[in-house]
């Protein structure tokens, strides 16, 4: 009987335990809560340092509070600490671990980290798991042209825009890869789409400007150049002054007219030329030059035979 009893005891004291603690742990998550909200109020007002302290706040009430350590390492992200944004995301991915958001995110800080081999592992993983991400297909074609692999950083960015094919800059990233595989035309096409979508960046201007500037087409590359300076003041296109070089040189070309040159046509091999009057007089000195030779050696020819029939 004591012994029945003693087991009640036993089982009220533990349900009494867990129904303190679990009422701890409630207050603690709604504590966690009211703490995340601050951080996202502050991050809102891009007051980042503020920010990052609430949320470190929420986490040391829960410390698998898997959106908190996501919103620490995204302020820390737009405050360049790369570094630790990295350990934040992997804090959150010791949680859910299969987050593709979250694989993304910590590939992306590795990357501006210049750590792009640990970055394109978490890439690969990431698009493996959720090839319908624009952001990780995007991240990683930015990876892959990062290590010169450039068909499949072509391939990554072809994916991303057929996700949102409205995206100017990874049109933009995509020409810049096919550019430096002098698939010119086809940059050219990334290029214009990219500008089609919006009109004003100069960098693109310019990446159209220095492509058709390598096809040898510098009136469009001006005209790209041009709009790229036009846009923005500060922005010297890097080929701008090698391009006013080449179209004052093809100028000059054009209008080259050889001195004494009345008629060359090259398709008909018809030459016309007109000679000096000086040539002619020349020529005319050269004749009675020649005659007087001629008339000095007859001459002394006749000399020579008469004096040897006197002797």
């Amino acid at each position: 009987m004591n012994g029945r009893f003693a087991s009640i005891q036993l089982f009220l004291v533990v349900c009494l335990f867990f129904l303190i603690f679990g009422a701890v742990s409630a207050e603690s998550m709604q504590d966690a809560t009211v703490w995340i909200n601050k951080g996202k109020e502050a991050f809102d007002n891009k007051d980042y340092i503020s920010a990052i302290a609430a949320y470190d706040q929420a986490l040391l009430l829960d410390q698998y509070y898997t959106e908190g350590w996501k919103l620490r390492g995204d302020a820390q992200m737009v405050l360049e600490r790369y570094a630790q944004a990295a350990e934040s995301y992997d804090r959150a991915l010791a949680i859910d671990k299969t987050n593709t958001d979250l694989l993304g995110k910590k590939a992306y800080a590795l990357f501006l980290l210049g750590k792009y081999p640990e970055s394109l592992d978490i890439y690969t993983r990431s698009v493996s798991l959720n090839p319908n991400s624009f952001q990780n297909q995007d991240g990683y074609g930015d990876v892959l042209a990062a290590l010169n692999r450039f068909t499949e950083a072509d391939e990554a960015y072809t994916k991303a825009l057929k996700i949102d094919p409205q995206n100017n800059t990874t049109w933009n990233k995509k020409g810049e890869v096919l550019a430096k595989m002098f698939r010119n035309k086809e940059a050219v096409a990334a290029f214009n789409q990219s500008i089609t979508i919006y009109p004003e960046s100069a960098e693109v201007w310019n990446n159209l400007g220095s492509v058709y500037f390598s096809m040898g087409k510098m009136q469009n590359a001006l005209k790209a150049f041009e709009q790229a300076i036009a846009l923005d003041e500060s922005y010297i296109p890097q080929k701008y002054g090698d391009t006013l070089t080449r179209l004052a040189k093809d100028r000059q070309i054009r209008n080259l007219n050889p001195p004494g040159a009345e008629e060359i046509k090259i398709s008909n091999t018809t030459f016309q030329f007109t000679l000096p009057p000086g040539i002619f007089l020349l020529n005319y000195v050269m004749i009675a030059i020649g005659i007087c030779g001629i008339l000095i050696l007859a001459v002394v020819g006749l000399m020579k035979k008469r004096s040897r029939k006197k002797s």
